[in-house]
């Protein structure tokens, strides 16, 4: 019998410092460690489907800040108390493709 771990393990990704999401994080989960407030930004040439994970380990707070051309529809954007966690999916991308498009997504879980 054979297993394959490395498939499925999940993709616990910790960080501190703010940061821009890329289309290489999706399917990432962020652990934040960082004691400071932090702040995430949403970039417009993300695709439909995309999710990551956001999960505040520490004490700080992590808001999720869009950029030009993205919007959030559930309007939530920070999780600030320790061990909240949530996750962003991008729901609907509209215009060309590249940096040219708009995107819709939505923030879930503890996000307030």
């Amino acid at each position: 019998m054979s297993y394959q771990y490395a498939d499925f393990r999940g993709n616990v990704v910790p960080f501190t410092g703010s940061f821009t999401l890329t289309i290489n994080d999706n399917g990432k989960v962020f652990r934040c460690d960082d004691p400071s407030n932090v702040v995430v930004t949403v970039p417009s040439d993300l695709h439909t489907g995309f999710n990551v994970g956001f999960v505040m380990y520490n004490t700080g707070i992590v808001t999720l800040a869009a950029a030009p051309h993205a919007v959030n529809k559930s309007g939530k954007t920070a999780l600030s108390t320790q061990y909240q966690s949530g996750s962003l999916m991008v729901m609907k991308r509209t215009g060309g493709p590249g940096i040219l498009g708009d995107i819709e997504y939505l923030v879930g879980g503890d996000f307030a």
